[in-house]
């Protein structure tokens, strides 16, 4: 069945790594913008959000922006601002990065939404945890600027537990995207084991749940290694 998934793998793949990077980029940012002021209005409304965000599912988010941004958005200008499935127009032939990328917005912004809850959350209690530890005092009473006080020490010790949220969450987006791609008509793994379950085909299914474990077991492998990146105290 490999003829079959590996496609099918590349689309899920491509799509998983984008909504990482954008995950981790923004949760993580948000992370660190609530944790300097907690109990202030941005601390409130990074939380509130992180919350709303996270109870928000995938088929909910995903039909809400194919209703705003196809059907609405039609009526009201003419035509929609992105398509609402596929990867590329019917009959399109060859590669074209920005056709793809325009097809690929809604289906990362429904992957990315609970990531970015989840990183922001856990960012802003780790940061908060180690911001009142004896050590960045002391830093802080030898002269060190705050700014590198925050970026040489607190963020590096603050990514130790993020590490560990960071492999299962990519691992989750590359193989487990199963709504994502059944509702927007995405060609990847998931919209493959549905269809394959709809039909039966067990092959299919064994084939694509092997590869899928087999993803959770590099990526977590590769997370081990980078905890000694991350943490200098732990030796490989």
């Amino acid at each position: 069945v490999w003829p079959n998934l590996k496609d099918a793998l590349v689309n899920s793949v491509r799509l998983g790594l984008v909504a990482s990077a954008v995950g981790i980029t923004i949760g993580l940012s948000l992370g660190v913008f609530a944790a300097l002021r907690p109990g202030r209005l941005r601390d409130s409304v990074v939380n509130t959000g992180a919350l709303i965000g996270y109870s928000v599912q995938p088929f909910i988010s995903a039909v809400l922006l194919q209703l705003f941004f196809s059907v609405q958005w039609a009526k009201w200008f003419g035509s929609p601002l992105l398509p609402t499935s596929g990867m590329y127009p019917p009959g399109h032939k060859g590669f074209n990065l920005v056709l793809m990328a325009k097809y690929m917005i809604m289906p990362v912004i429904v992957v990315s939404i609970q990531s970015i809850a989840a990183y922001s959350r856990y960012m802003r209690a780790s940061l908060l945890d180690v911001l009142t530890s004896d050590y960045l005092r002391t830093a802080r009473a030898k002269g060190i600027s705050e700014r590198r006080v925050l970026v040489k020490h607190a963020l590096r010790n603050a990514l130790v537990p993020i590490v560990t949220v960071l492999g299962l969450t990519t691992a989750l987006m590359i193989g487990g995207a199963v709504v994502t791609e059944t509702v927007f008509g995405l060609p990847g793994v998931g919209n493959l084991v549905v269809n394959a379950v709809l039909r039966r085909d067990y092959p299919v299914i064994q084939g694509a749940l092997l590869i899928i474990a087999a993803l959770y077991v590099l990526i977590n492998f590769a997370i081990d290694l980078l905890y000694a990146v991350v943490d200098p105290r732990v030796k490989v």
